[in-house]
């Protein structure tokens, strides 16, 4: 996939990494890589970096520990999007089978395009 029109950059998003002890769902950050073009374009990296550690503490019968790792999750999916950055500014061509296209940025003329607003609220409709 030729990108030369493209800007990579991390963000995040949450996930449930697992259940505490009491049963209730754990919401933790996962940070993944975008490229996104002029016109609203997005593409999101199929690798994603979680944020949380889940770790079974056998001193415990199994209770499971969350260990907060965001940082180091956002520091490597940083580094990945400055990699793609040098690649796309370089010219090379980036793996297609790696990304899978995403929602154009809100607002942007390619979600415009995409009749994506009207299309949520035609789903809305039916659903009610």
């Amino acid at each position: 996939m030729k990108a030369t029109n493209f800007t990579a950059y991390a963000v995040s998003d949450f996930y449930q990494a697992g259940y505490s002890c009491d049963g209730h769902p754990f919401i933790a950050d996962q940070f993944y890589v975008l490229i996104e073009d002029e016109a609203g374009r997005r593409f999101r990296h199929q690798v994603t970096f979680n944020g949380a550690q889940v770790i079974c503490n056998e001193d415990t019968d199994g209770e499971v520990v969350f260990v907060d790792v965001r940082s180091e999750a956002s520091a490597k999916a940083e580094a990945l999007a400055s990699r793609v950055n040098a690649a796309i500014k370089a010219g090379v061509a980036l793996d297609s089978s790696r990304w899978d296209e995403v929602d154009a940025a809100y607002g942007s003329d390619a979600y415009v395009s995409q009749g994506t607003e009207a299309s949520r609220a035609f789903q809305d409709r039916q659903a009610a």
